[in-house]
């Protein structure tokens, strides 16, 4: 027997992933269905090929019944229709626009049974009643032998896992850890159905926690408006020494583990199953605790309402008591305020950008999903926005609300793209990766984009089998019995595949290009020159002239101090200075002209005054002889005489005295005491003129408030204010280890900062360090250099990153530096 296949469209109400083919026979043909995804087959008899043909023109059995007969000349039966659809049920053959047909709607609808270990599983829809499915066949006449139809060899064969295109109900369709085709892989850790039996029953009054929750949850909210720059201060703190693995870490043992238990606590409440508690990988990168829930099927609307809102409900209570506990004990130091407020924000961005966001199948959004009971609410947003693209008219009444949420759900996937890499970037970035940090992140972002791309495109398709099944409906087209033909590769895809050559080669080439590689790191801003401004006189602060920041030119005065005691005592020492400066010059004057004149006239007048009393004795003695006189007036006479002798000697010496002059030795010792005397002053003029603080060079007032430190005592060595040169300042560059080889001093650098980002500026390598410094993410190397400070922008303390001139590599060595560094050094280090 020789067989012959041939490729035919796929008929309506079947998933995509099938594929179907004509098998040709020496006796006749049949049709097989291949499952790309499970690697089963389907055979089908051709009239069963038929009827799944023509469905999308046949709503009811009547018209089917009647096709049927035209087709094959024999009456089709509800029992032969109803094994049909029950064995694609069963074998989860059909997808979701089944359930707008209403002979297929009820076998879409499960339903469950209770095995013999007591569980829940889904029954068979082979016990379907006909009536319940199909019309009754007209009573005019009996059916007609039919052809036999047989199930399918994999009907026996039930496959536990949901199949990738089935519907299930409203608040468990897409739900994470609730659908199982939601987590691909999930290492698990244990399964919590001992410890829930044990734990819940006890914990149950923590519902209650719900009526107290709004009230924490203002109080929270009012403590942040109340205090936002505490709050953001502390935050900054926080980001500066946490990494953001240390982040992930973090929220992964507080936040996602709390909720996780809470709600598989709920789960468990309401009677579903809870088989593991394990670790999957959310984003591509980040890990989460999942609980895997199963017969969520049999809960209640209100049930799965709570199920959902469970996450959110201990989210706002753990922003809460974060905020809380950060409040009350952020004036105590240690390590609980950190904790509180590490989980008050991280709580924050999880409820801002996941939980509680709709555009992110979240909590929040399978809430509304459960609320609406619309299960694929995403996807007719975007079927509803790939319409309207294409200038078709979307089929749903709230076509305008659809096409908005799929667009702004669309906008914001690329917004989470986008921050996971950012994420990546920055992880990378400190682990000192150098390019190849950047391939990586690119290379997540186009797998992230890739991914959406895909389901934005297997959307496209979905529309465009729908419109297919409408116009066929509409018998817009019509249907062969024997398929369609395949469709030849149009012009566009051959377009694509040029396009995918061409970026193929061009990148290629472009790895091979000269790249000028520029190894850096981070840099802190110091000025190349600074200096405290103070005293050694201590005295109170009379004048300010400036308050702080501004820019002084050299010798400018900014404050001054007063010290009235030695102002004091130096004009009492500037009087001595001038006393003793008249007295050295008086004594350099001495013979003077008139000082001899005097000592001459009082020598004569002595000497007169002996001539007389010389001549007054001998006329005292003849008057004594005579007995004129007493003998004592002759003795005074002699006396003065005597006395008026010694005068004139006096006289003659004082002369002589007068016309010798001052001594060297006398004039020294004057000029020594002026001298004494001046240095005394000049050394208070000094601490006076020390009193008046002024700029030592050109540059920059770093200390504020400066004014309000008049009429305070500044004491002796203590720094009134702190100047700087701003013209240069220096940059000290953290650069990784393994990129030092391509530093040399006198390197050019590019420095960007922080607050500048936009501007670049240059300068040269001055200083490598010696030494080695241990950093959390890998050794570094200081290297200093000296930056024009242009238009006085860089302020001390600014960070940034730096990059310095290196040697030109080709673009694939430039970026993966790094691995080749492996090779070269771990790699070699393995082989003996």
């Amino acid at each position: 027997m020789t067989e012959q296949s041939k490729k035919v469209a796929l008929p309506a109400y079947l998933p995509r992933r099938l594929e179907a083919f004509r098998i040709a026979r020496d006796s006749g043909h049949s049709y097989l269905i291949r499952d790309k995804l499970l690697g089963k087959t389907h055979d089908f008899e051709p009239w069963q090929f038929f009827v799944l043909e023509v469905l999308p023109g046949c709503e009811d059995f009547a018209k089917l019944a009647s096709v049927f007969e035209d087709r094959f000349g024999q009456k089709l039966t509800p029992e032969q229709l109803r094994a049909l659809f029950a064995t694609l049920a069963d074998n989860k053959l059909l997808d979701d626009e089944a359930a707008r047909h209403p002979l297929l709607a009820p076998y879409l609808k499960k339903g469950y049974t209770v095995n013999e270990q007591g569980k829940p599983e889904v029954k068979s829809f082979q016990g379907l009643s006909p009536g319940a499915v199909v019309a009754p066949v007209p009573a005019a006449g009996a059916p007609h032998a039919a052809p036999p139809a047989p199930a399918p060899a994999a009907a026996a064969a039930k496959d536990e896992e949901t199949a990738p295109d089935a519907t299930l109900p409203a608040g468990i369709q897409d739900a994470y850890g609730i659908d199982s085709r939601t987590v691909k892989r999930l290492w698990t850790l244990f399964d919590p159905t001992a410890a829930l039996k044990l734990l819940v029953p006890p914990l149950l009054w923590l519902r209650y926690i719900v009526y107290p929750l709004p009230l924490l949850l203002l109080m929270s909210l009012y403590i942040f408006g109340r205090y936002p720059v505490l709050v953001l201060d502390d935050i900054r703190r926080l980001h500066g020494t946490t990494t953001l693995l240390e982040h992930i870490v973090f929220s992964l043992l507080t936040i996602n583990l709390a909720t996780t238990v809470a709600v598989a606590a709920v789960a468990h409440h309401f009677r579903a199953s809870v088989k593991a508690i394990g670790i999957s990988i959310f984003l591509g990168f980040l890990p989460r605790f999942v609980a895997r829930i199963t017969n969520a099927e049999q809960l209640s609307r209100r049930e799965k309402l709570w199920l959902h809102g469970t996450p959110l409900i201990m989210r706002a209570l753990l922003f809460s008591l974060g905020m809380l506990m950060w409040y009350t004990l952020r004036d105590q130091s240690g390590l609980l305020p950190k904790v509180g407020l590490g989980v008050a924000l991280l709580t924050a961005l999880d409820v801002v950008f996941a939980s509680a966001n709709p555009f992110v199948k979240g909590s929040l959004y399978h809430l509304i999903t459960t609320w609406t009971n619309e299960p694929h609410l995403r996807g007719k947003a975007f079927k509803a926005v790939v319409a309207r693209m294409r200038g078709d008219r979307f089929k749903e009444a709230e076509s305008n609300l659809l096409v908005g949420y799929g667009l702004a759900t669309l906008l914001y996937s690329y917004v989470l793209i986008g921050l996971a890499v950012f994420m990546v970037a920055v992880f990378l970035g400190q682990a000192r990766l150098g390019g190849i940090s950047i391939l990586l992140a690119l290379a997540l972002g186009l797998y992230l984009i890739r991914g959406t791309i895909n389901r934005f495109r297997l959307i496209g398709e979905a529309y465009e089998r729908s419109e297919r099944f409408e116009r066929w409906r509409q018998r817009a087209l019509p249907v062969a019995a024997e398929g369609e033909k395949p469709v030849e590769p149009s012009a566009k895809s051959r377009f694509w595949s040029y396009v995918r050559g061409a970026a193929l080669i061009i990148f290629i080439v472009i790895l091979f290009l000269p790249y000028p590689y520029e190894p850096g790191g981070p840099i802190k801003i110091y000025p190349s020159k600074q200096e405290p401004l103070g005293t050694d006189v201590p005295g109170l602060v009379s004048e300010v002239y400036f308050d702080g920041g501004e820019k002084v030119r050299k010798g400018t005065v900014i404050a001054k101090l007063t010290v009235p005691d030695i102002e004091a005592a130096l004009a009492t020492l500037e009087a001595q200075v001038i006393e003793q400066t008249k007295v050295v010059a008086d004594l350099k004057a001495r013979p003077k002209p008139e000082e001899v004149t005097l000592a001459e006239r009082d020598l004569d007048v002595a000497r007169k005054h002996l001539d007389y009393s010389r001549e007054k004795v001998p006329r005292y003695e003849k008057l004594y002889a005579d007995h004129s006189i007493a003998f004592d007036e002759l003795d005074a006479a002699r006396r003065t005489r005597d006395v008026d002798a010694e005068q004139v000697a006096q006289k003659e010496a004082a002369l002589a005295l007068v016309k010798t002059g001052v001594t060297k030795e006398h004039i020294e010792a004057a000029e020594a005491k002026l001298v004494a005397l001046k240095e005394e002053r000049d050394g208070l003029k000094q601490k006076v003129g020390r009193t008046t603080l002024t700029m030592p060079f050109d540059g920059a007032i770093l200390t504020l408030h400066l004014k309000q430190k008049v009429n305070a005592y500044l004491d002796r060595g203590q720094p009134f204010a702190v100047v700087e040169n701003t013209e240069y300042v220096t940059a000290e560059i953290e650069v990784p280890e393994p990129d030092i080889a391509q530093v040399r001093i006198g390197s050019p650098i590019r420095a960007r900062p922080n607050p500048y980002s936009d501007v670049e500026f240059e300068g040269k390598v001055t200083v490598i360090d010696r030494n080695i410094t241990v950093q959390p993410f890998g050794n570094v190397i200081k290297v200093i250099a000296e930056i024009k400070n242009r238009d006085d922008l860089l302020r001390t303390g600014m960070g940034g990153y730096a990059k310095i001139g290196g040697p030109t590599l080709p673009v694939w060595k430039a970026f993966t530096l790094a691995v080749v560094r492996f090779f070269n050094v771990q790699v070699w280090s393995w082989i003996p």
